[in-house]
């Protein structure tokens, strides 16, 4: 019986040290421990999150765009190009908030 427990303590011992979670936080910087949080939780990177919510951004302006050029086709009174940006105005709107759920689901803590 001692045996058997001798054996799977000395087996044991090697992957108990090998453990990733004792390690050291003062050997690496603040980010890098963040980042490396951050992954282990299925965490994107920081410098992909930026760009998520860059792109985002930049949609939703782009949609806010195509709305103003909707507003102005209409007053022009032609309807099939003001329905046209419509369209433009409803996709591009639509691309920001799936990038909003993309950053919200894998960037935020």
């Amino acid at each position: 019986m001692y045996q058997k427990i001798a054996l799977l303590i000395f087996l044991s011992t090697p992957l108990v040290i090998s453990a990733d979670h004792h390690s050291m936080k003062g050997d690496k910087p603040k980010n890098e421990i963040k980042k490396m949080e951050m992954e282990k939780k299925g965490m994107w990177k920081p410098e992909d999150c930026k760009k998520i919510s860059q792109t985002s951004g930049a949609y939703l302006y782009f949609s806010g765009e195509a709305f103003k050029k909707r507003s102005a086709l209409e007053k022009d009174g032609n309807q099939f190009d003001a329905n046209k940006a419509f369209s433009e105005a409803m996709a591009l709107a639509e691309l920001a908030a799936n990038f909003a759920k993309n950053f919200e689901a894998y960037c935020k803590k």
